[in-house]
């Protein structure tokens, strides 16, 4: 089993530095120019307000759209013609600030005779004013090397991730690949109707989709009545706490049944004629899923001020591109931007997809349940990464989209479909009920973590980390933890020959959060638990820097 785990997850990681990611080389972009060239800069990208959901969102020359109250930062150009890597992209749905791998501590030591007041000396030299805990404890002894707030009830941000995925592993199937399905009821030329089963796969990419478009193709069929959409493993509804930020960051976006790309897309503008607008293109073609709202006009001046953004419109997502863009810039992109409903997104790129190879699809894609049963004969199919493999990307880079992906699949395999959010959280906690666990000052709303969805005590985290210890299968979820200056977002972190290999941990990282918490290994070979949390900071890198220090003491002589 670990052999074929160990395939499975290189297979993952290869396709991580090759291109498993957003944008296929020979994706084919709904444009509005066929012009080609090099990237260039986009100087401001904020996101637009997401609006009530209208039934039909018009395109045609809408008011213009005001900044969300969200904090946003410049993004850098894209090249329409490169697939993006999907390393960058688990980074870009990552933590929200996830700078972790490339912050390592400086400065001296603190090293007396005393580890413990070494290690409180550390904790207190924190800057600022801020909220904290910290608790470190002998695994097998219980004994408490070190404590300081550990009953305060904090935000953990991305160490929430620690519960969803111990009850992952506690639950399903690590070995199962989740499987996408086209169906029909025969393999005639024409049918009534092509069924798209959604397995929850967020590993799914645009060529993935194009794959499965050409196997249909290649059965013969040339003409479809209708596309039916069976996406009921999941409900549709965001993550509890992601509405506390309105941006189109990557991190943020959604997950459904069916994923495609992480559910992002691309957005590249060119200019057009001076006092004009500039040429709009988004990749994937995702055909009436996406409305684009081009308010930019193409200015002589070199300097310019363009702003992309994406936003919800009922189901379908609004690309609006507003500000000026310089002739002279040949190209501009805007980065990866989320869209407003992830199975409605990739069914529509799958009804495009259909179509350039060949089958004819009448109407828009439909979403029901009702004809799986008499779609039975599978048409085609797609499966790869097993969840072992999805659990390694989730703690080691901190994959949003992978926790609560995770975190929906344990309440579905402990409550049934389809998946909720509460259903999740119910089923997390029965899941993990066999650790004993005392769950007061723990709010657990989402997988991920993002925002003040959930609270946890330092108490609480290192109950789950020892007791997973001694579970019998805590060394596959210890195994998929970041491994500190070896890889995931501790690779640049934790460096020293005291340190290195020797810590095994989820870090965690907002705006004004910094957390870490996980395993650490003596000299001696026998581990400890640790868990610390620093709320309402200003800036990670120092107390990123005060929990590396704590370890590098901690496990020194």
């Amino acid at each position: 089993m670990q052999t074929r785990f160990f395939l499975h997850f290189v297979v993952l990681l290869a396709l991580l530095s090759a291109g498993l990611g957003p944008f296929s080389a020979d994706a084919k972009p709904a444009r509005q120019s066929a012009a080609k060239s090099s990237a260039g800069k986009l100087r401001v990208a904020k996101p637009a307000p997401a609006k009530p959901a209208p039934a039909k969102p018009a395109p045609a020359k809408p008011a213009p759209a005001k900044p969300a109250p969200a904090k946003t930062s410049a993004v850098k150009p894209a090249k329409p013609d490169k697939p993006a890597t999907a390393d960058k992209l688990a980074k870009a749905t990552a933590e929200e600030t996830d700078d972790d791998a490339s912050q390592a501590a400086t400065g001296p030591a603190v090293h007396t005779s005393d580890k413990a007041s070494d290690l409180r000396t550390i904790f207190k030299s924190a800057p600022g004013k801020f909220r904290a805990g910290g608790l470190i404890v002998e695994l097998e002894s219980g004994h408490t090397v070190f404590e300081d707030g550990a009953d305060k009830v904090l935000t953990p941000a991305s160490v929430a991730k620690l519960f969803g995925t111990a009850a992952a592993v506690k639950v399903l199937d690590l070995d199962k690949k989740p499987v996408t399905e086209v169906r029909a009821a025969s393999k005639s030329a024409q049918v009534p109707a092509l069924v798209l089963v959604g397995a929850a796969d967020p590993t799914m990419t645009f060529a993935d989709y194009k794959k499965l478009a050409q196997a249909v193709a290649a059965a013969g069929i040339t003409r479809t009545q209708k596309l039916v959409v069976d996406a009921t493993l999941f409900d549709d509804a965001l993550p509890a706490g992601f509405d506390q930020k309105l941006t189109d960051a990557a991190y943020r976006a959604p997950i459904g049944a069916l994923m495609l790309d992480a559910s992002t897309l691309q957005v590249v503008v060119r200019p057009g004629k001076i006092g004009e607008p500039p040429l709009v293109e988004v990749t994937p073609n995702a055909g009436a899923a996406v409305v684009v709202i081009n308010q930019a006009q193409t200015i002589k001046d070199k300097k310019y001020a363009l702003t992309v953004a994406t936003r919800p419109a009922g189901r379908k997502t609004e690309v609006v591109v507003s500000g000026t863009l310089a002739a002279s810039r040949k190209i501009v992109g805007s980065g990866r931007r989320r869209v407003a409903d992830a199975s409605y997104f990739a069914a529509h790129v799958f009804k495009e997809l259909l179509q350039q190879n060949g089958v004819a699809v009448e109407g828009e894609p439909i979403f029901s349940a009702e004809a799986k049963g008499q779609a039975t004969q599978v048409i085609a199919s797609h499966s790869h990464h097993d969840w072992r493999a999805v659990l390694h990307v989730t703690n080691k880079q901190s994959h949003n989209q992978y926790a609560e992906t995770l975190f929906k699949l344990v309440g579905v395999t402990v409550g049934g479909a389809p998946g909720t959010s509460q259903k999740a959280i119910d089923g997390v906690r029965k899941a993990l009920e066999p650790l004993g666990l005392n769950w007061e000052g723990t709010k657990m709303a989402n997988g991920s973590g993002l925002y003040r969805a959930d609270t946890i005590t330092c108490r609480t985290a290192v109950a789950l980390i020892r007791a997973m210890a001694k579970d019998a299968k805590g060394l596959q979820w210890r195994q998929s933890l970041a491994v500190g200056g070896v890889d995931g977002t501790l690779r640049g972190r934790l460096k020293w020959p005291q340190t290195k290999g020797k810590v095994f941990a989820k870090t965690g990282t907002l705006d004004d959060v910094s957390g870490l918490a996980g395993y650490a290994q003596g000299a001696d070979g026998k581990l400890l638990a640790f868990a610390f949390f620093f709320n309402d900071i200003n800036g990670a890198a120092a107390y990123r820097g005060v929990q590396d220090k704590m370890l590098r003491r901690l496990l020194s002589d």
